[in-house]
């Protein structure tokens, strides 16, 4: 089976700075091969008895509800209902309890249980294996036409794409792009003779739907780029458990793994993905061309039921979830590594009870022998009493003007009763009416359409907010790139640099 992913797509206008990032997986499909392939979590699911419930229930409530994680009592309550509704009043179809299945699914890894940061309820989320299964079954559920001609072009732009990008010949490179040149002159000698040239009805839909496959196969690549991370991790941690080293050894193969992990291909593909993503330009160009596309007339029926109209936002959602995937494993190795110290520090201290008890035992009758006891290599001896305490200068020297005594009579106290209140239930009805026609939107054109009129205080209250919705994926703060705001105050104006902070619509 051969997978091919690639991170430069066609528009090179839409996308200038996404890598060219293209590679091949081949599998030969052997015997022993194809059995162990057969072994598949998604081709368990498909082969299970109860594959329509399983299959039905994942697309109402992941797929069609568009949505990424449920908490336990949610989706528990959503399953209830469907076997409710398939049983219609006759149990012995689907007997068992709702929270049953859903912990049946997550063994068969269908699904993953798993605790949010600062949650004390167990989160439900689809797992890749799961989302290849949806995918498989949406595969056989084609439209009515498929598009051939659409599917021969796309193969076509990136053979031609693969073939310009390898190729180290100089002068064969200068003809290629000199055709291109030439084939877009053409083109704009048909505008000027007022040709315009374009696709009908049946090639629109056409590459729509190819579109909006190939976008929904990402939700396919993010699972699996997670479950690649937590193999990378899980080895890193095999590797830590082999090895007898010290604390401090122990920290910098924690730092070697997250750099491994970010190294690999997985890792370099989707952090090229991340910062296209976060690149400014290429998502308003990525916009600005979703809403032509969806105003077009011969798409009114296929936009009802698309996903592509938050198409960014979920992009955004998902790529950010993966990051913090990988952060939670980097953590999670740190505190593997704390508990493997004090369960050294534990041995160490057993060691000592056991020579206390074994001193306790001779002293009525002590070695005669001075060497009675070696200590392997010379003992480092610390005193917390070598340390000496902090001491003042004798001195107290202070910088600028030589200070006065001042006047109790004339202190203004009137700054300590004009403190400003930031309220926060205002700063994010603020957001949410911004947000009602637009899928995100960044701090900066928060301020922009409502002025700052409290300072400094109320843009940390901008970004206080985001930091609570990003825990729950509605909002995106990238440390990685940075964003001044301007803002003015009685005094002038002022700038202030934040982490890129977005908003999404929620």
């Amino acid at each position: 089976m051969g997978k091919v992913g690639f991170a430069r797509p066609v528009s090179p206008l839409a996308f200038r700075n996404l890598p060219r990032c293209i590679y091949f997986v081949h599998t030969t499909m052997t015997y022993p091969a194809t059995k162990h392939l057969l072994l598949h979590p998604a081709v368990k699911l498909l082969r299970k008895d109860t594959a329509a419930l399983i299959i039905s229930f994942l697309w109402a409530t992941f797929r069609q509800e568009r949505r990424n994680h449920y908490g336990s009592q949610e989706i528990t309550a959503r399953l209830d209902d469907h076997l409710f509704a398939l049983n219609d009043g006759d149990e012995s179809a689907y007997p068992r309890a709702a929270r049953d299945y859903l912990d049946a699914w997550t063994d068969d890894g269908f699904l993953r249980q798993f605790y949010e940061s600062g949650s004390d309820e167990v989160t439900f989320e689809l797992t890749a294996a799961g989302e290849q299964a949806l995918q498989w079954v949406d595969e056989l559920n084609k439209p009515e036409f498929v598009g051939a001609e659409s599917r021969l072009r796309q193969v076509f732009d990136m053979i031609r794409q693969l073939a310009e990008s390898t190729t180290e010949d100089v002068d064969e490179r200068r003809w290629q792009l000199q055709d291109r040149r030439a084939e877009i002159d053409a083109q704009l000698a048909d505008l000027d003779r007022g040709e315009l040239p374009g696709l009908d009805g049946t090639g629109i839909r056409e590459r729509f739907r190819l579109i909006e496959e190939n976008a929904g196969r990402l939700r396919s690549d993010f699972r699996t780029i997670e479950d690649n991370f937590r193999r990378l991790n899980a080895s890193a941690r095999e590797e830590l458990m082999d090895r007898h080293q010290s604390r401090g050894s122990a920290l910098d193969s924690i730092f070697d793994s997250r750099e491994r992990i970010l190294d690999s291909d997985q890792g370099r593909t989707f952090a090229a993905f991340w910062e296209f993503l976060m690149d400014q330009q290429s998502r308003g160009e990525l916009e600005g061309y979703l809403q032509r596309i969806l105003a077009l007339p011969e798409l009114a029926g296929e936009v009802k039921r698309s996903q592509l109209p938050r198409l960014e936002t979920n992009l955004v959602a998902a790529a950010d979830r993966v990051n913090r995937t990988t952060d939670r494993l980097v953590e999670q190795l740190r505190r593997f590594v704390q508990t493997h110290a004090y369960a050294e520090h534990q041995r160490l201290t057993d060691l000592i009870g056991e020579i206390e008890k074994l001193a306790v035992a001779v002293r009525t009758d002590p070695p005669s022998d001075r060497r009675f006891a070696t200590i392997e290599g010379a003992a480092e001896v610390q005193f917390p009493m070598e340390r000496l305490p902090f001491s003042p200068p004798k001195h107290l020297e202070l910088k600028g003007t030589k200070p006065t005594i001042g006047d109790p009579d004339v202190v203004v106290a009137t700054a300590l009763y004009a403190q400003q209140y930031i309220d926060p239930a205002e700063l994010r009805g603020r957001v949410d009416t911004l947000l009602r026609n637009r899928a995100q939107i960044t701090l900066g054109e928060v301020v922009e359409a409502i002025p700052v009129e409290k300072g400094l205080a109320e843009l940390i209250g901008y970004f206080n907010l985001a930091t609570h919705r990003e825990r729950t994926q509605r909002a995106v703060i990238n440390a990685e790139r940075e964003e001044a705001i301007t803002y003015s105050t009685n005094k002038g104006s002022r700038t202030a640099t934040f982490p890129e902070t977005i908003f999404l619509h929620g």
